[in-house]
């Protein structure tokens, strides 16, 4: 299971905390403990890779992590990102700390702790990274402590809860690229050693070149001069260069761009705007210079052929109406 939401009110009410302190026990390794009137609690939950991340809201509640509970947990560095309201927390070896939003506390998961969430609601943003995947530079961080937010960290955590958001909706391979993100952005957060920084740096560098060209792409999408070597002149790099950025991605530039011309096409097919535009002037204005290849590869893509989609798209216009 790679995404899972654990709510208070999917148990029933008479049993509520009781199942739900049952369930985190089992799946988030603490034991939980309502201290104002009535419980309430959700936590959303995507696993990428190695990592973990999770956005939970809580009414006023205790959690803990027992020395048994901190066994299972694996060798991981948990950030505890507060988003609304606050939360105390503390560990062995550590002094309790008061959070507020702004701020992260660094928590070694192998080491047991208690947290105390205030008033009626709080809400946090949690990503677990294995010490494993943030390398060398795992030992240069503050553990047991809370760090204020640097520009670095806020990038980090902007991506990891975008990332959470999409999960369930992405196939393994592209979520096993994003762990790669996370970790060069863990790297680059955490302020490594200067070889570890500079690989870093250097993914990071790429993955922002490549964003830059498809915007420019897409900005050009049906423009007859679009190819390799121009789009690479564009931007000031190599055509070399530019085939193993997109190669690094799993595609190449010619595949990227016939893709984003079939959605194009795809997109005024289901639009009742251009019915009335022929499907042959479509594909030749999204850049296809032979009409029999266009109808091959917009099949094999969509899985039906031009004159199909549209003709769906109109039924459903016509049911709408």
């Amino acid at each position: 299971m790679s995404h899972f939401t654990l709510d208070t009110s999917q148990f029933h009410a008479a049993r509520r905390v009781a199942e739900f302190e049952d369930a985190c026990t089992r799946i988030c390794h603490l034991h939980v403990e309502p201290t104002e009137g009535e419980f309430a609690s959700s936590t959303s939950i995507a696993l990428v890779g190695g990592a973990i991340l999770a956005e939970t809201t809580h009414s006023a509640c205790i959690t803990r992590r027992s020395m048994a509970m901190a066994a299972q947990t694996g060798d991981n560095i948990l950030l505890h990102v507060p988003v609304t309201g606050g939360f105390t927390i503390g560990q062995r070896g550590g002094r309790d700390q008061e959070m507020k939003p702004g701020f992260l506390y660094l928590d070694p998961t192998e080491v047991p702790g208690v947290a105390r969430f205030h008033g009626p609601q709080a809400s946090a943003f949690y990503l677990s990274l294995p010490r494993a995947v943030i390398g060398p530079a795992a030992d240069r961080l503050a553990l047991r402590d809370q760090t204020a937010l640097t520009p670095q960290w806020r990038i980090l955590l902007a991506y990891a809860r975008a990332l959470h958001a999409e999960a369930a909706l992405m196939p393994p391979e592209d979520m096993a690229q994003c762990m790669t993100h996370l970790q060069d952005l863990a790297v680059l957060a955490i302020g490594a050693g200067r070889e570890a920084e500079q690989i870093a740096r250097g993914r990071g560098a790429r993955v922002a070149r490549l964003r830059a060209i498809r915007a420019d792409i897409e900005r050009n999408l049906t423009s007859p001069e679009l190819s390799g070597d121009w789009m690479a002149a564009r931007h000031g790099i190599s055509a070399r260069y530019l085939r193993a950025l997109f190669a690094d991605d799993g595609t190449s530039f010619a595949d990227h761009v016939t893709l984003r011309r079939l959605l194009w096409v795809h997109q005024r097919l289901c639009d009742p705007a251009s019915a009335g535009q022929p499907i042959g002037r479509l594909a030749m204005d999204a850049g296809f210079g032979d009409l029999s290849a266009f109808n091959a590869r917009f099949r094999r893509q969509f899985g039906a052929t031009p004159s199909d989609v549209r003709a769906a798209a109109l039924r459903r216009a016509a049911g709408s109406g």
